[in-house]
C-alpha cells in the first residue's frame, strides 16, 4: 500500500501528511481476514544496533485500539523508566532518562485489545543495541567464581585446587587456603567498579576487602577465614555494570559448601603421668595420651601434683579457651600456655584422690586466635590409682565366671550387667547402681543328689572376686567378709573356701584378689546334711533360675576390721548387693 504524498517509513513518527487533509488515524485501517488486529510497523527494529541512547520505541496498529490495554501489554527488559504518547492507533515510549550501553528488548502481548475487544494477533518483541559497534547487542557476563577446594591437606597446605562454583556444586571448598579463602569474580570485560561492589552480596555476610588486580577481575579477600560446614551463596545483581554502562542481562547466583573443615582447631593430646606406686613418687611416671589410651592408673601425683597437658593443632585464644575447660569432679588449679598458645597445662593444687575417675571436657566454646571454635565437645576420662593413699578401699568386684582381672586393678561396667561380662561388676571410679544391675548365676541346679559328688561340683558364676587396692592382710580380710541373702526367705550361708591371688613374695607379703566360694545349707546337694562327708559340702548357692519361682537378692560385705599389711584399716564398710538370676 502506498499514501500519496508519503514514505511509509515516516509512518514511525505519527507526524506525518495525509491525503484531503484527513487525519492519519481514521486512513490506516488494516484488518486481517479473522477480524485481529496487528501491528503494522514498529522502530527500533528487530536487531538494530549502535542506536543512540534517546532513542524512542514508536509501535503503529492497524485498527483503533484500547490503547489503556496496549500500554499494560507493553514491557521492556532490561526495566527502563518512561512515558507514554498514545492515539487510537499508535504507541510511543520514551526513557525518562538516556538509555545505558547495551541490548534491551521490548514486548507487547495479545493481551492488547481493539476497541472492539479483539486481541492483538500475535505476541510482538523485538531486540535492539544501544553504544558502540563492538558492544552493540551484547552484554557483560560473568566468566567464572572462583574459590580454592580440596581436602584439608591441601588447603592447609595452600595448594588446594581454584574452582569455578559457575561450573559446578562444590561441597569441599577450604576454609582457609591455608588462612583465608579469597573469592574472585571474573568478567568477559572492563567492569564500572562501583556498580559491581554495590551489586554483589554474599550470604551468610562477610568482612572482606574487593581488590581489582585488572579491569575484569575482582579480588574478594575475607577479613577471617569462611565458617565450616556453611553453605555460602554469592549474588551479582543485574546492576553490576561495564565501563559503558551496560549492565548485566539477568542476575547471577551462585552457592558453595565450606567441606573442607581445615582450620576448625581440634585437641591432638590430652596427656598424664601414670604408672607404679613407686615411679610416680619419683617423678618418673610414663606422660600418656588419654585420647588413644585408657589409663586406669593415673599418677595421683608425679611426685607431688599430676599436671594434665592440652596439645591443639594451632594456637587457640587464652582467656576463651580457658574457661571453656573444666573437669569432673572440680579441680581448681593453675593454666600456663605454651608452644606459640598451642599448649595448656593445667596443674592442679593438690593431689588427685585414688580410685576417682576424673573427666576433662573441652565444650565447642574454644576458640583459636583466628576465631574459629572447635567443632564440637570433646570429653576423655582417666582413673587416678598411680599412688595409692592410706586406707585400701575395695577397689573393684566381680564373679569368677566374668573376666574380672586377677591381679589389681579391676575394671567394671557402667551399665551393670551379668556373669558372663568381660570385666567385673563394678569398680570405685563408678557410681554403683541398684542391686537389679548387677546378677549373678546360683551354682545350684536344684536337682543335686549328696549320693554324686559330681552332682555338687563348684560351678564359678556365684564365686565372688574382691578386688583390694592395697596388698591385704589375709586372715583379718579373709574374717572380714560376709554374704547373707536379703530376700525371703531367709538361709543359711557360709563360706566354703577360698583362693588369694596377686600376692607379693616379699616382706610385708599379703595379696591383693580374694575369690570366695560360699555354700548355702537349702542347696539340693546338702539336703539335710549341710557339709555331709560325701559330698565334701556344697560349693554352692540355691537354685536361683526362676524355679521355684523368685529371684533373690544377696548382700556381699566386707567391714572395717579388714587389714592391709601395713595395718591400716579398711578406709568404711562394704556392701554390694546383687541379684540371683
Amino acid at each position: 500500500m502506498k499514501l500519496v504524498g508519503c514514505n511509509l517509513f515516516l509512518l514511525f513518527f505519527f507526524n506525518v501528511c495525509s491525503p484531503s487533509g484527513k487525519n492519519l488515524d481514521s486512513l490506516l485501517t488494516f484488518v486481517d481476514g479473522d477480524g485481529s488486529p496487528r501491528i503494522v510497523v514498529a522502530s527500533p527494529t528487530m536487531g538494530e544496533k549502535n542506536l543512540p541512547r534517546n532513542v524512542s520505541i514508536s509501535v503503529l496498529f492497524s485498527v483503533p485500539m484500547n490503547i489503556n490495554s496496549c500500554v499494560q501489554s507493553f514491557s521492556i527488559a532490561p526495566n527502563t523508566l518512561g512515558f507514554f504518547d498514545l492515539s487510537d492507533l499508535t504507541l510511543k515510549f520514551t526513557p525518562s532518562s538516556l538509555l545505558a550501553f547495551g541490548s534491551y528488548t521490548y514486548t507487547i502481548t495479545k493481551n492488547c485489545e481493539s476497541k472492539e475487544g479483539t486481541d492483538l494477533k500475535d505476541v510482538f518483541s523485538a531486540n535492539f543495541s544501544v553504544g558502540e559497534a563492538v558492544n552493540a547487542g551484547s552484554n557483560p557476563q560473568i566468566t567464572g567464581v572462583f574459590v580454592s577446594a580440596g581436602t584439608v591437606a591441601d588447603c592447609n597446605a595452600g595448594i588446594a585446587n581454584r574452582v569455578n562454583v559457575l561450573s559446578s556444586d562444590y561441597i569441599n571448598v577450604c576454609m582457609g587456603s591455608p588462612t583465608t579463602n579469597e573469592i574472585e569474580v571474573v568478567f568477559d570485560r572492563a567492569m564500572d567498579p562501583s556498580s559491581v561492589i554495590s551489586a554483589i552480596q554474599i550470604s551468610p555476610n562477610i568482612s572482606a576487602n574487593f581488590v581489582w588486580p585488572s579491569a575484569n577481575h575482582l579480588r574478594i579477600v575475607p577479613d577471617r577465614p569462611l565458617n565450616g560446614n556453611i553453605r555460602y551463596s554469592v549474588t551479582v545483581s543485574a546492576a553490576a555494570a561495564d565501563t559503558l554502562g551496560s549492565r548485566l542481562l539477568s542476575p547471577v547466583f551462585k552457592s558453595f559448601l565450606v567441606g573442607s573443615e581445615n582450620l576448625v582447631p581440634t585437641a591432638t593430646s590430652i596427656t598424664i603421668a601414670n604408672g607404679t606406686l613407686a615411679d610416680c613418687l619419683s617423678g618418673i611416671g610414663t606422660i600418656t595420651n588419654i585420647l588413644v589410651t585408657s589409663v586406669t592408673n593415673g599418677c595421683l601425683g608425679n611426685p607431688t601434683v599430676n599436671p594434665i597437658v592440652i596439645d591443639f593443632d594451632r594456637p587457640m585464644n587464652r582467656s576463651i579457651t580457658e574457661s571453656a575447660i573444666s573437669i569432673s569432679p572440680s579441680l581448681t588449679g593453675t593454666f600456663l600456655w605454651s608452644m606459640a598458645d598451642a599448649r595448656v597445662t593445667f596443674t592442679p593444687d593438690a593431689k588427685l584422690v585414688y580410685g576417682t575417675r576424673y573427666t576433662l571436657t573441652v565444650n565447642k566454646n574454644a576458640i583459636s586466635a583466628n576465631e574459629i571454635n572447635v567443632s564440637q565437645n570433646i570429653s576423655y576420662s582417666f582413673i587416678a590409682g598411680g599412688a595409692i593413699g592410706d586406707a585400701p578401699v575395695v577397689q573393684s568386684i566381680g564373679v569368677v565366671s566374668q573376666g574380672c582381672s586377677n591381679t589389681f586393678p579391676g575394671t567394671g561396667s557402667v551399665t551393670g550387667g551379668n556373669w558372663l561380662m568381660p570385666q567385673c561388676f563394678w569398680d570405685n571410679s563408678l557410681p554403683m547402681l541398684g542391686p537389679t544391675s548387677y546378677y549373678f548365676r546360683s551354682g545350684d541346679d536344684g536337682n543335686g543328689d549328696f549320693n554324686i559328688p559330681d552332682a555338687c561340683a563348684d560351678v564359678n558364676t556365684d564365686n565372688f572376686k574382691l578386688i583390694f587396692s592395697k596388698y591385704m592382710d589375709t586372715n583379718t580380710t579373709l574374717n572380714a567378709v560376709r554374704l547373707r541373702r536379703m530376700s525371703p526367705p531367709s538361709t543359711i550361708v557360709q563360706l566354703s573356701s577360698w583362693v588369694w591371688r596377686d600376692c607379693q613374695a616379699t616382706f610385708p607379703f599379703g595379696c591383693r584378689v580374694l575369690e570366695l566360694a560360699f555354700a548355702e545349707q537349702e542347696a539340693s546337694c546338702n539336703d539335710s546334711l549341710f557339709g555331709n562327708a560325701l559330698t565334701s559340702g556344697d560349693f554352692n548357692l540355691m537354685r536361683s533360675d526362676n524355679a521355684p519361682a523368685g529371684f533373690p537378692f544377696y548382700m556381699i560385705t566386707v567391714d572395717t576390721s579388714a587389714k592391709d599389711t601395713m595395718g591400716a584399716s579398711l578406709q568404711s564398710n562394704f556392701n554390694f548387693t546383687m541379684e540371683a538370676k
